[in-house]
């Protein structure tokens, strides 16, 4: 067989594979093509839903398939050099989460209604979150720190685009790909609106049949994203498949290995990092740090992809920015920009004293100034002390 003809299955078909005539049986008679270039991600919905299970396409014609271990051998790029100060971006930064989260909250009460999604007012503002990251990252970074219980669904989803976007660039990915990966990761919860509030917000555990209509948010995220005109297939496979994990242990359909598309696995990894470190009704936030832990021990299971993982904490550092730590003499300190040369030495602003449990007045940290003689001892997580960060970010 032609080495450029290869054999996959629908899970992995993607807008720009080339369809050759092998197996395609499944093509109606009255379509006089039995081949073909994939030019809209509807066209694998109704290639899907006439019961396809496996295909041939054509490599040298088109798009091939990313292995799942594209990236073990690849180094992680270093995130852009700040071009701004932060006190100059932050505010651009916060301007853009309130505008962000009133979009996906304003998208979703449309969608309740009935109206189509505008696919162009979330390009717009994921492509001013790419600006804003390569003028100065640890601004958005910072923001995704500021969280209000009852805003999670908005803020999570923004959140996870903009740790989707630092990701994607310590990958190399730029232009309209990771324009596309930054969108489809504001898109990737957008079913939610068709879960009940009952269960959506439940406090507890949820009943069997509660877990198993939760699960549906990704196929009524799909239906949603499907009668988009304009979606590409880097936005559809983020939303359909960011609960799938390399083991085949995620649903909804149990896919596994290279059936998952790089950039699904890349959602995988930042969806769950966002959703372990915030608080929810019924259960506590993990500190970044232990959540960075968390990460790496969930892809030794098979459950994310370790080499992404890895990339992850790259990009993210030893103490990510807007997470809070101890610093020697028993004060506490938040994040405020990465040290790329030495993650270990981030600059901090000094706010809480640990001996009379209060705040102090603000002290500005570089800890790789030796001149300033301060380290960090560990991580801490921020509400276990009462901790709000608006005051400090």
């Amino acid at each position: 067989m032609n080495p450029s003809i290869k054999q996959i299955s629908i899970d992995q078909l993607q807008v720009g594979m080339f369809i050759t005539e092998g197996n395609s049986e499944w093509v109606p008679n009255e379509n006089y093509s039995r081949k073909g270039m994939v030019k809209r991600a509807e066209v694998i919905e109704q290639i899907r839903a006439l019961g396809v299970k496996e295909l041939y396409i054509d490599t040298s014609l088109g798009k091939d398939v990313e292995p799942a271990n594209a990236v073990k051998n690849k180094a992680s790029k270093p995130l852009p050099v700040p071009k701004v100060s932060l006190a100059k971006e932050i505010e651009n930064a916060k301007a853009m989460q309130s505008e962000a989260t009133a979009l996906i909250s304003r998208c979703m009460a449309d969608i309740k209604m009935g109206a189509a999604l505008e696919l162009t007012e979330f390009t717009d503002i994921s492509g001013r979150m790419i600006e804003s990251l390569s003028q100065n990252y640890n601004a958005l970074a910072c923001v995704t720190q500021l969280r209000e219980k009852d805003r999670y669904l908005m803020e999570h989803s923004f959140n996870v685009s903009v740790l989707m976007g630092i990701l994607a660039h310590a990958l190399g990915y730029s232009g309209d790909t990771l324009q596309e990966m930054v969108t489809g990761a504001l898109l990737h919860d957008v079913g939610k609106i068709r879960i009940a509030d009952e269960i959506l917000h439940k406090p507890g555990g949820f009943l069997p049949e509660e877990w198993d209509e939760m699960k549906r948010h990704v196929t009524y995220g799909e239906e949603v994203l499907q009668k988009t005109p304009s979606i590409t297939s880097i936005m559809m496979d983020i939303c359909a498949q960011h609960h799938e994990r390399i083991d085949g242990s995620g649903y909804p359909r149990g896919l596994s290995g290279d059936q998952i598309p790089i950039h699904s696995r890349m959602a995988s990894v930042v969806d769950v990092y966002d959703a372990i470190t915030a608080e929810r009704v019924y259960h506590k936030g993990m500190a970044p740090t232990v959540a960075l832990k968390k990460l790496m021990e969930w892809s030794t299971e098979g459950h994310l992809d370790p080499q992404l993982v890895r990339h992850f904490i790259n990009a993210m550092g030893v103490y990510p920015v807007g997470s809070v730590v101890e610093l020697d003499k028993q004060k506490l300190a938040v994040v405020l920009e990465a040290n790329p040369n030495d993650p270990k030495k981030p600059k901090v602003i000094q706010m809480y004293d640990l001996k009379i449990r209060r705040y102090v007045n603000k002290l500005a940290i570089d800890l790789a100034d030796e001149r300033c003689g301060r380290h960090i001892v560990k991580a801490v997580y921020a509400e276990s002390y009462g901790i709000k960060l608006e005051g400090f970010i």
